[in-house]
Formats: structure tokens, C-alpha cells, sequence
């Protein structure tokens, strides 16, 4: 029985059959690259196609692509030609009756391709809903550990939202365990300044599940302050973490329960540190910002009810 690294993967898209050696010849850069690829079915097979028919996936959980790793597969392809094949499905055709395709893998190549200037890339044609090109995509990235892990989180919320998964379901979908999908889910709780952190690498995912163990904002972005200042490890983290929790839950006991389930449902909705400050029924809500992008962000939010 064949295995694979994530659910059925890309291995279940292309199964290995008798491979067939393809040879085209780049109109531009006159480059001609080869590529070993299996017959998928006998309807269906690797196609030459026009490299400005295909328009990028919508569904691309990527937002990040590193310029040193795309430098090197555009060397790759120079020297070998295109190994593996593009994946896209039919769009309609466009007014000047040409056959339009949309992008479902391998947009790293693409991008690759467009750099050196290449007129055709191979592809296979395949006819797939939304919610599959988003898991393929989402598949396709994890399978060679391109997506950073709030991409991740971002591109299995899309799974839950849009198209009305449960967790399990999605665990099914990419061959991981529920608790793994909700512990990458829970990040999207975090706030942006923290996720930006987290994708440029400057945090790792230890460093980020101890910072949604604090519940204040304020104290995150300390704790995040302190972790780039001092290079803390995540054991380091995790003991001034539990410094702060203890502190806040000796705090807390000394407020009223319902003042600050208040206090939690606001923060939650708006996404910032609020205060509610109650004096014998009277009293005024702190909402803090910290950027006019952070202010817009939250008076949209309230409007909006």
C-alpha cells in the first residue's frame, strides 16, 4: 500500500503509472527542458500550455514566497527543465476565443517559468471545485513546508468558513490529527502584529502557543517585546509566562466575575486590550489602539453591529 506524507497529496493526483519523457522547446530563453511525468488516465494526460492563459489561484494560502529558494528553483529549471508538472482547471474561454486555465499547484514554477521567460510550461487539466483547489493548494504547500504556520492557520479557517468544514474534516483532508488543526487554528486569535512575528520567523510556534496562554493584549505584546529583546527560548517563555498568568489570576479574583466576562467578549471582538471600569453600576470601557490601522480596525467593528 503506498503511503503518503499528507492525507492523499499530490501523489494521489499524479499516481505513478508508466512515465512518459515530454520535450518542448522555450520560444524565449532557448531553453529546452524535459520532464519524466506518469499518464494519469488515458483521458487525461500532460498538456503544453500557453503560459499567459493561466491566471494565479484564489485559493493560494502562500502570501510569502522566499526570493533565495525561487532564485534557485529558476536555476533548477534552467538546468532540468520543469520535473514536475503544473496542476490548473478550465476557466471559460476569453473574448478572443482562447481556452483561459486557472492555477491550482504549483505557483512557485509558474513564477519560475515567468522569470526565465518562458512561453509554455506542462500542465495537467483537471475540473475541481473551490473547496478542492483550496485543499490541494493548502496540500500542496505543507507536502514541501512552504507555508509559514499562521498561512497555515489562515488557510484551515478558510477550509472551516467558506465552505463549512468541521475540524475533523479537515484533519481527514490534510492527514493530520484534529488536535494539531486546532492547536495551528488557535493562532489565528493572536494579534496581527504578533502573527507578523511569527511568519517572518522571529517567534517559532512554541514561542506563539505560550503567548495565547495570556489573555490581556498588553501583556502579550510585553512578553512579545521581551522575547526579541533577550533571544528568549521557549523554556525561558514558558516561565515568564506562568509569572504573568499567576499574576492575572490573583487579579482577577479581586473583580467582579461579570465585569470581566464583559472585558473577554469585548477584547475577543474587537481584537485589543479593553477595560471595563464599574463603580456601583456606573463606570466607562478603555479600548486601546496602537496604530490608526488598529483604530479604523476597531471602529469598523463596532459600527458594524
Amino acid at each position: 500500500m503506498n503511503k503518503y506524507g499528507l492525507g492523499r497529496g499530490l501523489s494521489s493526483l499524479i499516481p505513478k503509472k508508466e512515465l512518459t519523457k515530454v520535450n518542448y522547446e522555450d520560444e524565449s530563453a532557448n531553453i529546452r527542458p524535459s520532464f519524466n511525468v506518469s499518464q494519469v488516465s488515458s483521458r487525461e494526460s500532460v498538456q503544453d500550455i500557453d503560459i499567459n492563459s493561466i491566471s494565479a489561484n484564489p485559493y493560494q494560502p502562500r502570501t510569502n514566497f522566499d526570493e533565495s529558494k525561487l532564485e534557485e528553483l529558476v536555476n533548477s529549471i534552467k538546468e532540468h527543465g520543469i520535473i514536475q508538472p503544473l496542476i490548473i482547471t478550465k476557466l471559460e474561454v476569453n473574448l478572443d476565443g482562447k481556452q483561459m486555465y486557472q492555477l491550482i499547484a504549483g505557483e512557485r514554477r509558474l513564477k519560475a517559468a515567468k522569470i526565465l521567460n518562458m512561453f509554455r510550461v506542462p500542465a495537467i487539466v483537471r475540473e475541481m471545485d473551490n473547496v478542492r483547489k483550496l485543499e490541494i493548494a493548502i496540500i500542496e504547500n505543507i507536502q514541501r513546508a512552504n507555508l509559514s504556520f499562521i498561512e497555515e492557520a489562515e488557510s484551515y479557517e478558510r477550509l472551516i468558513n467558506e465552505f463549512n468544514l468541521s475540524q475533523e474534516d479537515v484533519a481527514k483532508k490534510v492527514g493530520k490529527s484534529r488536535s494539531s488543526i486546532a492547536n495551528i487554528l488557535r493562532l489565528n486569535k493572536l494579534p496581527d502584529d504578533i502573527k507578523d512575528r511569527l511568519k517572518d520567523e522571529r517567534i517559532t510556534f512554541g514561542h506563539a502557543k505560550l503567548l495565547l496562554s495570556i489573555t490581556d493584549l498588553e501583556k502579550q505584546r510585553k512578553l512579545l517585546k521581551k522575547i526579541l529583546d533577550f533571544d528568549l527560548s521557549v523554556a525561558d517563555t514558558s516561565d515568564e509566562a506562568k509569572k504573568i498568568v499567576v499574576h492575572s489570576h490573583t487579579r482577577t479574583l479581586q473583580k467582579d466575575p461579570n465585569i470581566l466576562s464583559l472585558e473577554d467578549r469585548l477584547q475577543k471582538h474587537l481584537n485589543t486590550k479593553v477595560k471595563v471600569n464599574d463603580k456601583n453600576g456606573k463606570g466607562n470601557i478603555s479600548i486601546e489602539y496602537y496604530s490608526k490601522e488598529d483604530l479604523r480596525s476597531i471602529l469598523d467593528k463596532i459600527l458594524e453591529d
